[in-house]
């Protein structure tokens, strides 16, 4: 017996919400419209549907989301980066188990050996009287990052997946889809090891458009792209008495702004965003003076040395995007300046890579580096020049020399903390040479670089009322 079913996906979508609330419109009618033909019909999200660098998401700590994949009709999600990195093991735990989509997750797992939160490694799910649906979620586990941070284990991802499969297809599952926040190039990798075992990748994470369905090794991989630009429709025939994919077609639908808006969704959107602006509107600051995008910079390395208790702190300019006006310095304002997503982490680094760090301050083939990805918001802005605390040195001719570490003279082999961002525990990331050879001693748990800087100005805030 032939059956045909249509998956609707989407992925990345990075709190882009207005392009969301004509995405839902879209898979709305879409699926309206199938199922008056008797078609049979999915929806699913391959990860990375929240964003905290979004005020709205930031403000209902990612609840809007929750709210918005129930009100546009989802069946399932991956779970992506963006829902695991950041924010805490604790949010991360009651966000999932509060969520009425059900959040497909397997190649990680708690200390103990357990499911994290309400996630689950799988779902069978019944459409119609007669097809059924295996479907399983795994995501990019960032080497042993969700490891140091959260204390999740890795699991190994194709030995579960396979694991995993052979449950579902015990269980009388026709058709196999795996949502997989994994990347394009992993996608295609693994496809090569699950033929025969999986019939779909849904891909994410690389923001891959797939204009039409790609095929390797019998598995179909589409992804489609990111920020609710597209929804991508996938129409498959199952033979369900060899449960297998005997044909498909599919392909993308641009949504713009010029589309129709959910109602329903709107109205979510709506209340997260009067959330946003009470939570924007919080005064942390007031300066008498402009503040320069170099001496906020400055402001946030000294942040860092505070808060891990380091040598040195260390802030690339990337972090911030300008500088800030005298008066009342609101959450908002600072938030609009300091996008990026990154984890503050404690490194240790040589007086010799100290020395090379501050000269390479200077090369502007280096500070012009744009950089996508690992955290930084907006995409592709320059790293920026470093700015140092708890490092003194003279100037001259574009070079610097007698640099001190808290007053004391830079020794080559001598070991020193710094306290900085992520992407400078990585050359490939940041770009700065000397950084190759760091030595991670501790990521920050819960707190982003720019909650530490917040922190920082709400004290001193409080410091100088109090000394008036």
């Amino acid at each position: 017996m032939k059956e045909t079913l249509t998956i609707l996906h989407t992925n990345d979508l990075h709190g882009h919400y207005d392009l969301a609330l004509r995405q839902s419109a879209f898979i709305k009618k879409r699926k309206q419209e199938l199922e008056r033909q008797n078609e049979k019909v999915i929806v699913v999200d391959g990860g990375d549907h929240m964003d905290m660098s979004m005020s709205e998401c930031l403000a209902t700590e990612g609840y809007i989301h929750l709210d918005m994949l129930f009100a546009a009709g989802y069946d399932a999600m991956s779970v992506g980066n963006n829902e695991l990195l950041r924010t805490s093991k604790e949010k991360i735990r009651q966000l999932s188990k509060d969520s009425k989509v059900p959040w497909l997750m397997l190649n990680l797992e708690e200390e103990d050996g357990s499911t994290i939160g309400g996630m689950k490694e799988s779902l069978l799910l019944e459409v119609g009287k007669s097809l059924k649906i295996g479907m399983f979620g795994a995501t990019d586990q960032f080497e042993d990052v969700y490891e140091q941070k959260h204390g999740f284990r890795n699991r190994h991802t194709l030995n579960t997946i396979k694991s995993t499969v052979k449950k579902l297809k015990e269980d009388g599952a026709h058709v196999i889809i795996f949502l997989s926040h994994m990347g394009y190039d992993v996608d295609r990798k693994l496809a090569k090891e699950l033929s025969g075992i999986v019939d779909v990748i849904v891909g994410a994470h690389t923001h891959t458009v797939i204009e039409k369905p790609e095929v390797v090794s019998d598995v179909i991989i589409v992804q489609a792209g990111c920020y609710g630009q597209y929804v991508g429709e996938l129409r498959i025939t199952v033979d369900s008495e060899k449960k297998k994919v005997v044909s498909h077609h599919g392909n993308l639908t641009k949504i713009t702004l010029d589309d129709e808006v959910d109602p329903q969704l709107e109205a979510v959107v709506e209340k997260g965003r009067q959330q946003a602006v009470q939570f924007l509107s919080e005064v942390i600051y007031h300066s008498k003076h402009d503040l320069s995008h170099e001496e906020l910079v400055k402001m946030t390395a000294h942040s860092l040395k505070e808060f891990w208790g380091s040598d040195i702190g260390i802030m690339y300019g990337g972090g911030v995007t300008e500088g800030l006006k005298r008066g009342d310095i609101t959450k908002g304002g600072v938030l609009d300046v300091c996008k990026s997503m990154h984890t503050p982490v404690l490194m240790e680094v040589t007086g010799k890579q100290l020395t090379g760090l501050i000269g390479e301050t200077y090369d502007e083939t280096i500070t012009s580096k744009r950089v996508y990805g690992s955290g930084f918001r907006p995409h592709g802005i320059p790293i920026g020049k470093l700015e140092f605390s708890g490092v003194s040195w003279t100037e001259g001719n574009g070079s610097a020399t007698d640099i001190r570490v808290n007053g004391e003279k830079v020794e080559d082999t001598k070991v020193y903390t710094v306290g900085t961002g992520t992407p400078l525990l990585y050359e490939e990331v940041c770009g700065y040479p000397s950084v190759e050879g760091n030595r991670l001693i501790e990521i920050g748990k819960d707190i982003m670089v720019k909650d530490l800087f917040m922190n920082a100005m709400k004290k001193k805030d409080a410091y100088s009322r109090t000394s008036v």
